[in-house]
């Protein structure tokens, strides 16, 4: 940056935020820029704008509307009822109107985008033959990951203009096997909170209302795949960052279990921090997108690519490609009570929803006693100070910290962490344990495992700027490395059903959730569940499992 000075008495991270929000501005071709006032125009939310644009033709708007998944594309390209060409540069333009109505994107790729999209062109013109199973298909990947000769900057000044000298082992088997990166996608400043706000990029708005935050840290990337702007996005989970965006957003969101998927994104933790004992929480790299099928075909072919082979921290674990059981055979375990913390009205109205299309599906719906859960979101806080902060906090004492890391108070404490003395570690590894064995027992419910837990992957919706500060829901299932998806049901806030109900708080955290659902401002947000169990995901969507949700 010493080619670029700031001004006389303006702070360098001012500087650096004009730089760089300037350089991606340039990064949008001008004919494809919103008439003006149409982003500030907050009556109408930002997914009602996007078809209405009138940037969009009629062939751009089919292809990147709903009526496809990133499997039925597949399957047009390879029919060659479409061009990599005319699909990649479709979903660029759809990218750039979301991003213009959300503030959705932190490295704009799209020149690189369409001319990697020619050359699969001219590839299956010469060939006859696909690139790979995932030709010509438009992703994103979260800001985090590296994509060489481009940041990783994670909305910190600090880490800008610091290109990544290599990719992420996720990106080269994607691009490996044909798929076409248009962008990456904006988190919250440090990650390690649940509203995607940055000094360097500023806020993502929710598609379904400018007011409402996008839950984070994989916040960006779930706000363009629900405005359409790609088919399949690559993220990060370590608290619920893949399934709390996914389902505030109302599209899919799968987190594996660890050592499954690459992870060699950008380090915010400190480096060869033992922690505690291998039970420590868990952080993986996810997928989210419109189908349940589309994120089964990015697993399974990413297991097909043997990562496992390049990092040896991944478990070896090829495609088992195991059959569905049938509905009838099912036994799902329902979590309809924790005694923490109560879940808003649309939320239980939901979860009853998505209940009774089981029960009329066949599955029998047995209630699941899990353990008491009041300590999972402070538990896990605590293991994060154990794996060093200090990198994070020194980027950050170069900038102001956003309203959502003051809130979360991960980086800034209200009180000192307890000295990490061997008998602290000790007691950590108790509870830790404690809660493992505690899950493992409830799972087995009259002495017979379940096949799969229903829950919700917050006690809310989406929710107002700066309010998602308990990440306890989805954390569970780090804490004890449990797979899980967040999957929309297709229903929505209802102001004149959702009423505001009178209820006794278990303690302040609940009093504190309960104050913020408002019937009149919630009104259209998207309902999720959280699935733990790959099996019934197609059920409770009401599709069969090759069908889009």
């Amino acid at each position: 940056m010493s080619g670029n000075p700031s001004p006389p008495d303006e702070p360098s991270w001012k500087s650096i935020v004009k730089l760089k929000r300037a350089e991606r501005a340039s990064k949008i071709p001008e004919e494809w820029l919103l008439p003006s006032g149409t982003t500030e125009d907050c009556t109408k939310p930002p997914i009602s704008l996007v078809e209405s644009s009138g940037l969009l033709s009629q062939r751009e708007l089919e292809l990147t509307s709903d009526k496809h998944d990133a499997t039925s594309l597949l399957q047009q390209v390879a029919r060659s009822a479409v061009t990599s060409t005319e699909l990649v540069f479709a979903f660029c333009k759809r990218a750039a109107i979301a991003h213009q109505l959300t503030n959705c994107l932190t490295e704009i790729l799209f020149d690189d985008a369409i001319a990697r999209a020619k050359e699969l062109d001219a590839h299956l013109k010469r060939t006859g033959k696909p690139f790979g199973p995932l030709h010509g298909l438009p992703i994103t990947f979260k800001d985090s990951f590296h994509i060489e000769g481009h940041d990783a900057s994670i909305g910190i000044t600090a880490l800008c203009f610091d290109p990544s000298q290599r990719n992420s082992l996720l990106y080269d088997i994607l691009t490996g096997y044909g798929a076409i990166v248009i962008a990456k996608t904006t988190v919250p400043q440090t990650m390690l909170n649940a509203d995607t706000d940055s000094i360097v990029f500023g806020r993502t708005v929710s598609p379904y209302n400018r007011a409402f935050g996008v839950a984070g840290s994989t916040g960006g990337e779930a706000a363009l795949i629900a405005l359409g702007g790609s088919a399949l996005g690559v993220g990060t989970d370590g608290a619920g960052s893949v399934r709390m965006p996914a389902a505030v957003n109302g599209v899919v969101g799968y987190k594996p279990s660890g050592y499954r998927l690459p992870l060699d994104s950008r380090a915010i933790l400190g480096v060869g921090i033992l922690g505690t004992t291998a039970l420590g929480p868990v952080t993986v790299a996810g997928f989210l997108g419109r189908s349940v099928r589309d994120l089964a075909l990015s697993a399974r072919i990413t297991a097909q690519a043997r990562p496992w082979l390049k990092d040896p921290f991944l478990y070896p674990h090829p495609w088992q490609g195991l059959p569905l059981p049938t509905a009838q055979q099912l036994r799902i375990g329902v979590w309809s009570a924790n005694h923490f913390v109560h879940i808003h009205p649309p939320v239980e109205r939901g979860f009853r929803t998505a209940q009774e299309r089981l029960r009329v599906a066949g599955v029998k719906l047995v209630e699941f006693h899990g353990p008491d859960i009041s300590d999972v979101w402070e538990l896990q806080k605590e293991w994060t100070e154990l794996q060093d902060l200090s990198h994070l906090r020194q980027w950050l004492s170069q900038e102001p910290h956003t309203g959502i890391v003051k809130a979360t108070e991960i980086i800034t404490k209200k009180t000192p962490p307890p000295p990490a003395t061997v008998g602290y570690l000790h007691r950590m590894n108790a509870r830790l344990s404690a809660l493992v064995c505690q899950m493992h027992a409830a799972w087995n419910v009259d002495g017979i495992p379940i096949d799969a837990l229903l829950w919700v992957t917050a006690p809310h919706t989406a929710v107002p700027f700066d309010k998602y500060t308990y990440l306890g829901f989805t954390g569970l299932f780090n804490v004890i490395d449990w797979p899980g998806m967040a999957l929309p049901l297709g229903l929505y806030v209802d102001k004149s059903v959702d009423k505001k109900v009178s209820l006794t708080p278990f303690n302040a955290l609940d009093r504190e959730i309960q104050d913020l659902y408002n019937p009149e401002t919630f009104h259209g947000l998207p309902l999720s569940l959280l699935v733990i169990s790959e099996v019934v995901h197609d059920i409770i969507a009401q599709r069969t499992p090759s069908s889009r949700l």
